[in-house]
């Protein structure tokens, strides 16, 4: 028996259960959303500067670096690191449009008429129309954006009609009027499971943007500038590779499967803060693995490293929610480890004996787009530079 509660509302027990499964289905509808639309969601972004880290805390990264050896002496060859991933499109045979049932009747001073639309945002071939019929009497009129595709008489089913389809389309079902000789009779057609089906092309995830970040100082001194990752395809399967840095084409081929690839770029192309290197897959799938973006200046400077961070976690760091800590390891050799570090134009100082160290951040940081550059003393053998965010308390965030 179920058992209810004052006026008549189900029990606390059942309130419980009820909410448990809207948030269990709340949480499988995030989990099965394309990774973009997930990360906006759990994201938020609202600085407009730059692709800002996820407030995931605690164990967020917001950078992570292996710079190596530093010297006093500055550098004029940078690395820019891109992350791996995978192009692909992918065909599969697919109800477009499916319409239950449609009428159509002519009669003396009767015309009814139906009209199927379809909106279609993929490549589609080998499109079909089918349906069966149930009982009719007289000739059938489909017309696509007005222009007629077939007329005739169908007992009960036909070949699917092979249909070409646009990005808009309007379809629309009719029979032929009675004759004058015919006044109490009518033309009609009961048409079921009508469908329209196809090889639908998915491209979803045929294209790829990655950004780097480059500053003021390397952008003004480059000299030389190229794009190197290695491809992993099947040859037969693909078709042309695009590749473009802040709009212009870089490469467009078939790229030697299972090799690297190194693309020159002309240094006006590169421009100070963002740049976009977009991807584009014909048709297959690509692998593009260890993307690499190398940079030559004509004067040496001191590497420089951006970061982002969203609105919503620089309040958190503000009002004491977050700790954000830069942490360094160097090589173990015993040496004094001497450098000034700027972040944001204000300076820290590295004093130090040991292989660790690590220093709280939170006022040097700011919403949108953040650097930092090491400027050695002494030779400094890093092995890892990361800038973590964490909680201050358990269960705070």
């Amino acid at each position: 028996m179920r058992h209810f509660g004052k006026k008549g509302q189900p029990s606390g027990g059942n309130a419980a259960v009820l909410v448990f499964v809207i948030a269990a289905f709340i949480l499988l509808y995030i989990l099965f959303l394309p990774k973009g639309e997930r990360e906006r969601i759990l994201e938020q972004d609202t600085s407009g500067s730059g692709s800002a880290v996820l407030a995931r805390v605690p164990g967020a990264i917001l950078l992570d670096e292996s710079p190596g050896t530093l010297t006093k002496v500055k550098e004029t060859d940078f690395d820019h690191k891109l992350p791996s991933f995978n192009l692909f499109t992918k065909k599969e045979d697919t109800v477009l449009k499916s319409v239950d049932s449609i009428y159509v009747e002519a009669a003396r001073g009767s015309d009814k008429r139906r009209s199927v639309i379809l909106t279609v945002k993929d490549k589609v071939e080998n499109a079909r129309l089918s349906f069966s019929v149930v009982s009719h009497s007289g000739n059938l009129a489909i017309a696509q954006d007005g222009n007629e595709i077939f007329e005739g008489e169908v007992d009960s089913f036909t070949e699917p009609l092979s249909i070409n389809l646009k990005e808009e389309n309007l379809f629309g079902f009719s029979t032929d009027p009675v004759p004058w000789y015919k006044p109490f009779s009518k033309n009609f057609y009961d048409l079921r499971d009508a469908k329209i089906t196809g090889t639908v092309e998915r491209i979803d995830n045929k294209e790829a943007v990655q950004t780097v970040i480059i500053g003021n100082e390397e952008a003004d001194l480059l000299s030389e500038a190229s794009l190197s990752y290695f491809v992993d395809c099947n040859v037969k399967d693909v078709g042309k590779l695009l590749a473009y840095v802040n709009g212009k084409l870089l490469a467009s081929k078939v790229p030697d499967c299972g090799s690297p690839e190194k693309l020159q770029i002309d240094p006006k192309d590169i421009v100070s803060g963002k740049n976009e290197f977009r991807f584009v897959a014909e048709k297959g799938t690509y692998l593009l693995d260890r993307l690499l973006l190398r940079t030559r200046l004509k004067e040496p400077i001191f590497p420089l490293y951006f970061f982002s961070i969203n609105s919503s976690t620089f309040r958190r760091i503000e009002n004491n929610t977050v700790n954000s800590t830069l942490a360094i390891r160097f090589v173990d050799d015993k040496e004094r480890k001497v450098a000034d570090v700027e972040i944001n134009n204000q300076k820290t100082r590295i004093d130090t004996k040991s292989a660790n160290y690590s220093k709280n951040i939170d006022s040097f940081l700011v919403a949108g787009t953040n650097f930092l550059r090491l400027v050695p003393e002494t030779t400094l053998n890093i092995i890892e530079l990361k800038l973590k965010l964490d909680c201050r308390k358990d269960g705070e965030c």
